[in-house]
């Protein structure tokens, strides 16, 4: 809920649009508003002694290291960090292909500690893919960050769909409004569905294709 409020009110269509799109997949969603990650594991932890596992991409796992979001602790990111971790937590990272953590650097210069390059410089570092491994954070937190990947308190997932890793929620929003096709093979089929009969998130139909007569 907090992501959207980045213009300032929350447009409770989308909220709602949101939320009828994920109920069509019937996947069982918890909504919740925390913002920092260690507050939504420590809302976990009441409930589970269990380990609790973390997915996200590497765009999220930049946010997560992000200082800003901690200015409000007296312990700042280190006392963010020991709140996350304490109890049997560990984040699993989707990689991110290197021309989509580019174009994602370009669109967010300011979470990205190194625009456009982001890979290690060991020799034996992929430039295919961005993953756990290879990304860099702020230089003053690598060292942190090698703690925490040492400790496989981070790991990169692996035996992930390729397929779908070039899919991006706002390509598919931007073609949803603009009434372009192509975006229905891009979500499951349960979500096209719904989006197309209830017309959310600004739904356009795709202009027919127009036939030359050949005489």
């Amino acid at each position: 809920m907090h992501n959207l409020l980045a213009s300032g009110n929350i447009d409770h269509k989308d909220f709602l649009d949101r939320v009828d799109t994920l109920a069509a997949i019937g996947n069982n969603v918890l909504i919740s508003n925390y913002l920092e990650f260690y507050r939504l594991t420590s809302y976990f932890r009441r409930y589970t002694k269990q380990m609790v596992g973390v997915a996200m991409g590497i765009n999220n796992l930049l946010e997560v290291f992000n200082e800003r979001y901690y200015e409000n602790l007296d312990g700042g990111i280190l006392e963010s960090f020991g709140r996350l971790f304490k109890n049997l937590i560990k984040l699993y990272i989707y990689p991110m292909r290197k021309s989509a953590y580019d174009r994602y650097c370009l669109d967010n210069p300011s979470a990205c500690p190194i625009p456009l390059s982001g890979t290690s410089l060991h020799p034996l570092a992929t430039e295919i893919w961005i993953n756990a491994i290879n990304l860099q954070v702020q230089m003053h937190l690598r060292n942190l960050y090698a703690h925490l990947l040492e400790n496989h308190y981070i790991a990169p997932i692996v035996g992930f769909d390729a397929a779908t890793m070039d899919i991006f929620s706002r390509d598919v929003l931007n073609r949803i409004q603009n009434g372009e096709s192509g975006w229905e093979h891009m979500i499951p089929e349960k979500a096209a569905t719904v989006i197309k009969e209830r017309h959310l998130f600004g739904f356009k139909e795709a202009p027919a294709t127009k036939l030359q007569a050949v005489g």
